[in-house]
């Protein structure tokens, strides 16, 4: 064999000792990574929560299970400031929004500082997240979106950031959270790519696995339903959804990561949140 196709011994152990070494560098940058990774900080960050409603019925039941949650863990009055809910944030599937789906909204948001809709009025709607987002952005705090639909609005909203406030880094200061591989399938493709480049994009295993319930909960519904601040939430979203039919919150998933949660189940929400 060719000497120049073996290393020698002294070769071999150059070559392993090199690779000792590129090995511990990369677990120093994983381990510096880990670090630094952001995380949310709920006395100056905002969260956009973006449904689709198009044409899965389950954003109405995520609506809810949001509320409950934001609103337990940070009261009230936080929300209207650091929470902007958006519906018909959709994409390829625009065509198929459901509008019975305001009522949902209505019920859950109307009371803590209301909600946008794209479907009614994209351009104003986008206009008016570059408002909440650069208040946010430029008080120091970062935007967290909970994306429960497609990215088309995410792109549309980050691009307009970068053009009124480019000293802005958006890679490290917009934290998009997705979940769901047909939500990515269903953003306009060139879209998909701009957020994916221009945010801090993050996506999450499927949490269909651990909050949607074929045949659904009676016992999360009862709790839910006769909750005495999100009952009327709930119940909106349950006469959107029959919940006999399927329990699905899996949107909500986003949100329990970006608050630190991880996965919980749909016994576990219910003791959390909805228990008395």
């Amino acid at each position: 064999m060719n000497i120049c196709n073996e290393p020698t011994m002294k070769t071999a152990a150059m070559i392993l000792a090199s690779l000792s070494l590129t090995f511990t560098a990369l677990m120093e940058v994983h381990a510096a990574d880990a670090a630094t990774k952001p995380t949310f900080n709920p006395k100056t960050d905002l969260i956009s929560l973006h449904y689709d409603h198009a044409p899965d019925k389950d954003d109405g039941h995520s609506a809810a299970a949001d509320r409950t949650l934001l609103e337990t863990l940070f009261g009230k009055d936080w929300i209207a400031e650091h929470v902007v809910p958006v519906s018909g944030a959709y994409g390829k599937n625009k065509k198929s929004f459901n509008p019975k789906s305001d009522r949902v909204m209505n019920a859950t948001w109307n009371e803590r500082g209301g909600w946008l809709t794209a479907h009614d009025d994209w351009d104003g709607t986008a206009h008016r997240l570059v408002e909440r987002w650069g208040k946010t952005l430029q008080a120091g705090g970062d935007v967290w979106v909970k994306e429960g639909g497609q990215s088309d609005l995410t792109a549309d909203v980050v691009c307009r950031i970068k053009e009124a406030m480019p000293d802005i880094d958006t890679q490290k200061r917009i934290h998009v959270v997705q979940h769901s591989d047909w939500n990515e399938r269903q953003t306009t493709d060139k879209d998909l790519a701009y957020a994916k480049a221009q945010t801090d994009y993050l996506r999450l295993g499927d949490a269909n696995r651990y909050l949607n319930k074929r045949g659904g909960d009676a016992k999360f519904v009862e709790s839910a339903a006769a909750h005495p601040v999100f009952g009327t939430a709930w119940k909106a979203a349950f006469v959107y959804y029959d919940p006999k039919h399927r329990l699905d919150f899996s949107d909500t998933g986003e949100l329990l990561h970006i608050v630190g949660l991880g996965e919980m189940s749909i016994e576990a929400f219910r003791q959390k949140f909805l228990a008395r």
